[in-house]
């Protein structure tokens, strides 16, 4: 049983006091990075209003933030900004998976047998160097203007990275766990499974990091150029304002582009990460 008097007779704990020493103290890089950040708005806002610069040409980031919150609510085009963010994601979505669902297994075929490596390789050389918007016009020709189009310029873009990581990761791998495994009577798909991707898995988390960054940003460019007759998604925003000389509708779909792209790649830090943990 409790001891009452004993109780009784201790100091009392202030809540707040112990909530404030449960409750989890900023880090210094997350200091560091906020105050670099509020920093630079303060640099913009003071060049523009010490400078008189017209809102037309830049507008301060009050006004920027403004445009951005009336988007929430307010529809432009096909709806609001989170129709137009959802609609950017499903299209990076689509031409990222078909990047994975492509490159990680011709990665993987062209680090295991050499043929496909060389029947492969000089026709990727040249493919890797054009760059993703020069895709477009094709696109455009042989899936109409719309989804699959920009779909397909964003595959472009995230399909180099995959497939260069994961053959190289596989590449690293001690190929004396491969003939090991080979020795045992392990079948090829097992091999893949349990020798060749989990060794290769930091290469192939870099290489999807990528991928998904260069997609993300072939995406804008998609949709201002394959785009055509659509009505939603952040690069419409953009043209919208440059059509407009709304530089704060421009500048706001700018800002949100980075935020999101900064979003899926710390989603993407989590993930690798975490396979890291397992993996050791």
């Amino acid at each position: 049983m409790t001891d009452i008097h004993a109780t009784a007779g201790a100091p009392p704990v202030d809540a707040a006091d112990d909530a404030s020493r449960r409750m989890p103290m900023p880090s210094a890089r997350t200091l560091l990075v906020t105050a670099v950040i509020l920093g630079w708005l303060g640099l913009w806002w003071a060049a523009v209003v010490h400078l008189d610069v017209s809102k037309d040409f830049l507008p301060t980031p009050y006004e920027v933030a403004h445009r951005i919150l009336v988007l929430a609510y307010e529809p432009l085009g096909a709806g609001t900004l989170w129709t137009h963010a959802a609609a950017s994601l499903v299209r990076l979505l689509s031409g990222f998976a078909a990047a994975v669902a492509v490159g990680m297994p011709l990665g993987l075929l062209m680090a295991l047998i050499r043929p496909v490596n060389h029947m492969v390789t000089p026709l990727f050389e040249l493919f890797r160097y054009i760059p993703p918007i020069a895709w477009a016009p094709f696109a455009i020709f042989w899936f109409g203007a719309g989804n699959n189009a920009q779909a397909y310029v964003i595959f472009t873009a995230a399909f180099p990275p995959i497939l260069i990581n994961t053959f190289r990761g596989v590449e690293l791998v001690d190929k004396r766990l491969i003939d090991a495994a080979r020795t045992l009577g392990a079948r090829a798909h097992t091999i893949i499974a349990e020798v060749a991707l989990p060794g290769a898995l930091p290469y192939v988390m870099t290489g999807l990091r990528i991928g998904l960054a260069g997609g993300w940003m072939a995406l804008i460019a998609a949709e201002i150029v394959a785009g055509t007759g659509s009505r939603d998604g952040l690069g419409y925003l953009i043209l919208q304002g440059q059509q407009s000389l709304a530089a704060d509708l421009t500048i706001g779909a700018m800002v949100l582009i980075g935020i999101i792209g900064t979003l899926i790649d710390i989603v993407l830090q989590r993930v690798e990460a975490r396979t890291q943990s397992w993996r050791h």
